[in-house]
């Protein structure tokens, strides 16, 4: 059990005893991200699930869960847990990753993490090598994802109808009383900001706050609209170019340029051999369309990686292919670790069945196309529709303090989504990064606003001046970054 100032954590320890076996017992590990080039001391367990909640006595899973221990000896009694997104990506790596952005809330309180089911080492819901390309694509081949897709089904090890949000937003309450803990705070990113709200629907009486940072309305279904959005983030670049005397200057018709460059690629891919960008090996790849369109789907989601795009185009265009190589390998690594069965048996289990029919020729005019969706939706038609509570769809609403941070050029999940979640909130704050993507927890002041926030539990007392002085990250002109 981790450490607790209240006595009314350890009598949830004991309550624990009695509802649900033993408390989690901790004990010291290392959690890892980046091939182990990233590590963070914790305290790790594990709890047992059953598989099937609506049959107690079945088959079990176990649950990975780690405490990041707060720095001082007497931490606050609420505890924050980092939900992470993907849907795939586990809450002990994504941490990791972004460790710094909650040093300040450490000082205070401890920090949950819960590998969601089907994540991590939370009984892992893996696709094997096919993960890669499938969610690099914009999309290549559609049918030997299509069929990728589909095989993954027949090769998991567990019955993917229970690994869905509404059996994590039950193990996450599980996990609360096994640690003894009477609230938790919540940070919930991009899909994980659909857990969080949901657990608060559930679970109002033990939220204490809530952080939402790329804001999934709980009606809205995602999937449909992707390549919409990611053509207007596209534009906004495009356009801030020509506004932008130095880009426009050295990339006089970005737009064009692109244009160009994904139509000769659709006619004739490029083959090349390079050495890999970390570890000089010697890699062969082949830069056609669909790895330039999948490249840039996942760089516009960061004002910082967006940056690269210009040069990258230009340098693309004029025959060096490269850089656009470079990046695809690099993002293939960043996404090896998503559990590929767990984002289809969300995504078929509560998005797909709800999204409203796409105007497939709207989308047709976009640098992805309309194969994301068409892909998405013919894999959809196996796999089989999981456990979905009555309500998890239905509009939220609450009266518990609740901070959410959204990119104004967010690509999957823009501000408007953050307002119309909002509309239920009667104590709730908005924060809107200019230039920004999707995920603001690293952006400037927020990570102070995050701590302010959550050490008080008061939006209303947050000064957000800070925020009017986030701004895009400068645009790349060469290999050594933006001009002087």
């Amino acid at each position: 059990m981790t450490r607790c100032a209240s006595l009314v954590c350890v009598f949830g320890a004991l309550l624990a005893a009695f509802a649900y076996g033993q408390p989690i017992a901790l004990s010291p590990c290392d959690l890892t991200a980046a091939e182990g080039r990233q590590e963070v001391d914790a305290q790790c367990g594990t709890l047992s699930v059953p598989l099937d909640r609506s049959t107690p006595d079945g088959e079990t899973i176990d649950l990975h869960v780690a405490v990041v221990e707060a720095l001082t000896e007497q931490p606050a009694p609420d505890p924050l847990v980092v939900i992470a997104g993907g849907p795939g990506e586990a809450a002990t790596r994504f941490f990791v990753t972004v460790e710094a952005a909650f040093s300040r809330m450490l000082r205070a309180r401890d920090i949950v993490l819960v590998d969601q089911r089907g994540t991590g080492k939370s009984a892992p819901l893996n696709c094997g090598d096919a993960a890669d390309e499938l969610f690099l694509s914009g999309a290549a081949d559609p049918a030997a994802l299509i069929d990728a897709g589909v095989a993954c089904l027949g090769s998991l090890d567990h019955d993917p109808r229970f690994f869905t949000t509404s059996t994590a937003v039950a193990d996450l309450e599980q996990v609360r009383i096994a640690l003894g803990y009477d609230e938790l705070n919540l940070y919930g990113v991009s899909y994980g900001t659909r857990v969080a709200q949901h657990y608060l629907r559930r679970f109002p009486a033990r939220t204490r706050s809530v952080i939402l940072d790329g804001v999934l309305p709980p009606g809205l279904a995602l999937g449909p609209d992707v390549a919409l959005g990611s053509q207007a983030a596209l534009d906004a670049l495009f356009e801030r170019c020509e506004a932008e005397a130095y880009c426009r200057d050295e990339f006089p018709d970005l737009r064009r340029s692109f244009e160009a460059l994904l139509e000769r690629l659709q006619d004739a891919p490029v083959k090349l051999s390079f050495e890999h960008p970390r570890t000089g090996e010697p890699v062969d790849i082949v830069v056609d369309r669909w790895l330039v369109a999948g490249v840039v789907r996942l760089l516009v989601y960061s004002s910082q990686t967006a940056s690269l795009l210009p040069f990258l185009i230009d340098a693309a265009y004029a025959g060096d292919y490269r850089g656009f190589a470079t990046q695809a390998l690099l993002v293939s690594e960043a996404l090896e670790e998503l559990a590929v069965g767990l984002n289809y048996a969300v995504v078929c289990t509560e998005d797909m069945p709800y999204a409203h029919p796409p105007d497939l020729d709207e989308q047709a005019e976009t640098y992805m196309g309309t194969a994301f969706v068409e892909i998405t939706t013919a894999v959809c038609q196996h796999w089989p529709r999981g456990v979905l509570d009555d309500d998890l769809r239905d509009p939220l609403a609450s009266d518990k303090p609740v901070l959410t941070l959204s990119g104004e050029l967010d690509p999957i999940t823009p501000p408007a989504y953050a307002r119309q979640a909002a509309a239920g909130f009667a104590n709730a704050v908005e924060v809107v990064g200019r230039g920004q993507g999707h995920g603001m927890l690293m952006v400037g002041c927020v990570p102070r606003l995050m701590a302010e926030f959550v050490e008080t539990a008061e939006p209303g007392s947050l000064d957000l001046e800070c925020v009017d002085r986030i701004k895009p990250f400068p645009l790349f002109t060469s290999r050594m970054g933006p001009p002087p």
